[in-house]
């Protein structure tokens, strides 16, 4: 799997890359909360980028009172583009629902978050929609538009009688991935791995292979996903 830092550096070039004039950038974090090592890791992917960033910090008692002086720092003109930092679910959960409130205000709000937030479970995922959720990760299925991905499903119903899990789509990417890239190199396969060419996306993963100067090879492959108005996810 990617490791989460790869991911949350995807998120802060994201953020970079969609930013335009009028946009301004915000990043929630929980004040006096305890600093869990993925915040620590947002935060500091954040601080050494180039974006220019508004800090905003408050804590979840402040909930309720936090919508005025969100919605004074947000883009009058272009998008508030905004980064949760935080990994914990009840705060993650306040901030969205604040979110919502202000694109209900008529703001134009799209909200960047690491992979984790799509597991918790107190979020309405209408309010993912709301705010445009743009997250970045290290594995996603699209089992509406990928011709691919219904073949697979297809051809593994016929050969198993039953539905395809996570696993299976995983242990089915590595093969062929590691599979091509031995055919392709037959002798000494591991001193192409980071440069390897053709198809690197396969049906859940993509493989990006990095040295991580100990010798070994850490994958920095990401899939972005963002979730629409129209209540489609697009990758």
């Amino acid at each position: 799997p990617t490791p989460h830092k790869a991911q949350y550096e995807d998120l802060v070039r994201w953020i970079e890359e969609d930013t335009a004039a009028g946009d301004k950038v915000l990043v929630i974090s929980e004040k006096g909360a305890r600093q869990t090592e993925a915040t620590l890791q947002i935060k500091g992917v954040i601080d050494s980028s180039s974006v220019s960033f508004i800090p905003f910090s408050y804590s979840i008692l402040e909930g309720r009172d936090v919508t005025e002086p969100l919605t004074a720092l947000t883009s009058q003109q272009g998008t508030t583009r905004v980064l949760v930092a935080s990994d914990s679910e009840a705060f993650v959960n306040d901030a969205v629902r604040n979110l919502n409130l202000i694109v209900h205000n008529k703001f134009n709000v799209e909200l960047y978050a690491p992979a984790k937030i799509r597991t918790f479970e107190t979020i309405e995922v209408e309010n993912f929609h709301n705010t445009s959720l743009h997250a970045s990760l290290s594995y996603y299925i699209d089992y509406e538009d990928s011709k691919p991905v219904k073949d697979f499903i297809l051809k593994y119903r016929a050969m198993f009688g039953a539905e395809p899990t996570q696993f299976a789509f995983q242990g089915y990417d590595l093969a062929k991935y590691f599979i091509r890239l031995i055919s392709e190199y037959p002798t000494n396969w591991m001193s192409y791995l980071t440069e390897a060419e053709g198809e690197k996306e396969e049906l859940q993963s993509y493989f990006d292979f990095q040295q991580n100067g100990n010798g070994g090879y850490i994958n920095n492959g990401v899939r972005r996903i963002r979730y629409c108005s129209d209540y489609s996810i697009v990758e």
